[in-house]
């Protein structure tokens, strides 16, 4: 495979557009306070104002009523350090029409991200008059224009070289983002809340991100961390005890007693539970059961990072392949979810996308693209085959082989899938 710097696919993509009445879909809040935090939308950006901000650190989730962050570090116009607060709102308006404006609890705010804003212009003030510098933050949503264009295919080789591009720009993009969780939460908290994410899966990443960024890994990793992880997703619920059998009970009783402790002080960092997506997935990919997964890989992960050392991407397999626990290695939920006998923590089919989506990520693009590319790609998904689909008309198994061709294929069909494939080998050129 060619290596690419994805720049010719950046700038097509960049100039595409799709119809003003295609359906995109803006994050709630909560995805953006969890994509935030984790460094998702980078760590510079100029205010409205024209200023320059860099976040060092967005401080802590705030557990009272009041901003979200508590005690962020910020630097303005490259000046020295400032601590204050952060606040996130989806409209600009918000700051307005929440009347942050005269609620002391918001007096030492310092920066207002927001996703929309009208066309008149809002500022955000303090309490005690004092403005509020704010900044606009820029989504990448999926765009879903659907039905798709059919006709307008390419050919073997155009196709290579565009699901080329489309990885590499794929894996860049997700290399800087964690290049800027490193920089806010340090390596092993970048790839915690990597991991965190890729066990989530697609139905459930942001919450597993939100708990991971809320818990950090020190306190999940502590002895009462496995509690404290149950406890803020909002597992340890009466109905769970109640509906349990005597095993489940068991293992439930040392984090009630040490939730219990801690709940009140954690009340508005508990996930709703409608934030969850329990159906229509597999018994082992239970969130219940990937939340012990996450608790063991906390709790160990002085030896993940061991291992990575020693071994790279063999030692961050072994890791995962070793990783048991003495409930959920036999259950699947917190009620009746007996598996009927040991396994895997961590299949092999989640061990590889955890390799994808977390491990590969931290390494130089060069090297992750090499990766990629002599790694075999899991069973084709629905996407995948649907941007197989679109690119050539039809499944072409060579198309699919390897985990940098599925990548490249997915980034393809989410960018240009409302266009027909021949229109998007021209934009890329």
């Amino acid at each position: 495979m060619n290596l690419s710097d994805g720049s010719a696919y950046a700038a097509a993509r960049l100039g595409c557009s799709v119809a003003e009445d295609s359906p995109v879909r803006l994050p709630g809040e909560l995805e953006i306070q969890a994509r935030l935090f984790n460094g998702g939308f980078g760590c510079e950006w100029t205010t409205l104002c024209g200023r320059q901000v860099v976040v060092r650190h967005f401080g802590d989730w705030n557990r009272e009523a009041g901003p979200d962050f508590k005690g962020a570090v910020v630097c303005f116009d490259g000046g020295g350090e400032i601590r204050g607060d952060i606040e996130i709102d989806p409209d600009v308006r918000d700051w307005e029409r929440h009347a942050h404006f005269s609620n002391p609890a918001y007096g030492n705010v310092v920066l207002q991200f927001f996703l929309t804003q009208g066309r008149e212009t809002f500022f955000a003030r303090t309490h005690d008059n004092r403005q509020v510098s704010q900044v606009r933050l820029q989504i990448d949503a999926p765009q879903r224009p659907v039905p798709e264009p059919r006709g307008g295919f390419v050919g073997p080789e155009d196709a290579k070289r565009m699901v080329a591009e489309a990885a590499a720009f794929r894996l860049r993009t997700k290399h800087a983002a964690h290049l800027s969780a490193e920089s806010l939460h340090g390596a092993d908290g970048a790839m915690f809340h990597a991991v965190a994410t890729a066990l989530g899966y697609k139905n459930n990443s942001i919450p597993f991100l939100l708990i991971a960024g809320r818990a950090g890994l020190k306190r999940a990793g502590s002895a009462s961390g496995e509690a404290l992880l149950f406890g803020l997703a909002g597992f340890l619920a009466p109905r769970n005890f109640d509906n349990a059998d005597e095993t489940t009970k068991k293992y439930l009783k040392p984090l009630w007693d040490e939730w219990w402790m801690v709940r009140d002080a954690h009340a508005l960092l508990v996930l709703d539970p409608a934030m969850w997506k329990l159906s229509g997935i597999r018994p082992s990919n239970h969130p219940h059961r990937r939340l012990g997964a996450l608790a063991v890989v906390a709790s160990r992960f002085d030896r993940l990072r061991r291992l990575v050392s020693q071994g790279g991407m063999a030692g961050f397999r072994d890791f995962f392949e070793s990783l048991d626990h003495p409930y959920w290695s036999f259950h699947w939920n917190l009620s009746v979810g007996s598996l009927g006998k040991k396994t895997a923590l961590v299949g092999s089919d989640r061990i590889l996308d955890l390799v994808i989506n977390a491990f590969i990520p931290s390494l130089p693009p060069e090297r992750g693209l090499r990766e990629l590319a002599a790694m075999r790609g899991p069973s084709p998904s629905g996407r995948v085959r649907r941007a197989c689909d679109w690119l050539v008309g039809g499944f072409r198994a060579e198309l699919v082989r390897s985990a940098v061709d599925q990548q490249g294929l997915m980034q393809l069909h989410a960018d240009f899938g409302h266009l027909p494939a021949a229109e998007a080998l021209e934009r890329i050129g």
